[in-house]
């Protein structure tokens, strides 16, 4: 009976570890670089597109994102800033830039004045492709509340287990006493 016990309390240890790294672990681990977000991406030339830190950034942060485009006429930097729980911002591809693929930097300079980055992306430029235009009306994408933060179902598996494991022991007790 003592070792039953034993087990259960370090099953539960380790399943009360895994669901306090889950958000570290899906983070990346904190020393992993995440890729920029460009959207839509590709664009077509005269498009508008928007920029965000993909998580890099400290929140909240000021920065810019520049593109190069080599001899060809540029795209002009975009001016990022602090968004709901981001950092990003919009701009436009000039209706004469030529199709093809451009380097995306992304430099921020947190409140307190650190810079972080750069952080690099690609942006393709593709005649046909979308030209950013802003949908009307609600999207029809779920509930989606249950994923706003990392490691949630690892926490919400955790507390399941956790309920069955305290049902289990009240149980088994309940059957002793009577």
């Amino acid at each position: 009976m003592n070792g039953k016990r034993t087990a259960i309390a370090l099953g539960g240890s380790v399943l009360a570890t895994l669901c306090a790294a889950g958000p570290a672990l899906a983070s990346g681990g904190g020393g992993v670089n995440n890729s920029i977000i460009i959207q839509p991406n590709p664009v077509a030339p005269g498009g508008t597109i928007s920029v965000f830190d993909g998580g890099n950034c400290d929140y909240p942060s000021t920065g810019t994102v520049t593109f190069q485009t080599g001899s060809v006429p540029g795209i002009p930097a975009i001016t990022i800033g602090p968004l709901k729980s981001m950092i990003g911002g919009t701009g436009q591809v000039p209706r004469n830039i030529a199709p093809g693929s451009y380097q995306v930097t992304l430099i921020c300079t947190s409140n307190s004045g650190r810079k972080q980055g750069p952080f690099y992306g690609t942006l393709v430029v593709a005649n046909g492709a979308s030209t950013g235009l802003t949908p009307i009306g609600g999207a029809g994408t779920g509930d989606g509340a249950s994923l706003t933060t990392p490691g949630g179902l690892a926490e919400g598996i955790g507390l399941v287990a956790s309920g069955g494991a305290a049902w289990f022991l009240l149980r088994r007790r309940a059957a002793r006493v009577s």
